[in-house]
């Protein structure tokens, strides 16, 4: 397995510079079934990295958006069908092609999106369920990575939203003066499909999921989990209790599920202290928490 998957890391980095992690991180994260925030300027390949992950599973489908102030819920969840509407006297969307039918969803500028499609959004990434009219529809969503060059505003309700987002990472420019050479003198993007018998099937996949819930936890990941919690319960007294160190029950869960997964894909039946360290891109929540984090 672990020989598997950094071939399928190393066909996802061709030709990226610097992104080894986020790419690897994006994966674990498909994997774990979680989701994934990158901040950064644009340019910076945060959509290359959803396009490839997408390649990875076997007849996976994709959407991926550009919001803005302007989207409108049928451009996200599909059109509503004016033929049900006007002979059966139903609101009903077309969701084919779109997010409710996607396994891999990249949404840019995430925060200019509208209330009608963040909160339509939240019940999307959270129970992974679209109400179209009076069916629900279960999205074969496993991931979805959103990117912005600025985090959620303050106060404005984008709050239960961000918390989706269990893993949270920078994405910059290159910045070793060599991999900016090789970037701009290398030929064009290879942007040919992986292999269709390196693809990981859906019996793979459901399998890894099942197997990382028995991967288990050694007694110094132990300690250090303790510890870091106790940690980060004091910087949040420190800080007046603004909620910026604050660590739920539910993402403390997902972390842990996040480690196990990453154990399991590197060939070990315990979490381990590489694995731990992962929880750097879980726990910070804003520009001023992630230094202390």
């Amino acid at each position: 397995m672990t020989a598997r998957i950094k071939d399928v890391i190393s066909w996802m980095s061709r030709g990226v510079y610097e992104k080894d992690q986020i790419v690897a991180m994006a994966l674990l994260c498909a994997v774990a079934g979680e989701n994934m925030f990158l901040l950064g300027p644009p340019g910076t390949a945060k959509s290359l990295v959803a396009s490839r992950l997408k390649d990875v599973f076997d007849n996976a489908r994709s959407f991926d958006y550009l919001m803005s102030r302007f989207s409108t819920p049928d451009e996200i969840f599909g059109p509503i069908s004016i033929s049900k509407l006007k002979n059966e006297d139903r609101y009903e969307r077309l969701t084919d092609g779109y997010l409710p039918t996607a396994d891999v969803v990249f949404l840019d500028e995430i925060w200019k999106a509208g209330p009608s499609i963040q909160n339509t959004l939240l019940t999307a990434v959270n129970e992974h369920i679209y109400h179209n009219g009076s069916s629900t529809v279960r999205i074969p969503m496993k991931t979805l990575i959103a990117a912005s060059n600025e985090l959620p505003a303050k106060n404005e309700g984008l709050e239960a939203l961000w918390d989706r987002f269990l893993v949270r990472m920078v994405s910059n420019c290159i910045e070793s003066e060599s991999a900016f050479m090789k970037m701009i003198q290398g030929d064009a993007m290879d942007n040919s499909p992986l292999d269709s018998g390196r693809a990981i099937t859906s019996e793979e996949y459901g399998r890894w999921q099942k197997e990382s819930r028995s991967v288990g936890l050694g007694t110094d990941v132990a300690a250090s989990i303790k510890a870091l919690r106790k940690a980060l319960m004091t910087l949040e007294k420190d800080d007046e209790d603004h909620l910026r160190f604050y660590i739920s029950d539910r993402r403390w869960k997902k972390s842990f599920g996040l480690m196990q997964t990453s154990a399991l894909l590197n060939g070990r039946r315990q979490i381990d202290m590489t694995d731990f360290i992962l929880l750097i891109h879980c726990f910070w929540s804003d520009a001023e928490s992630r230094e202390p984090v």
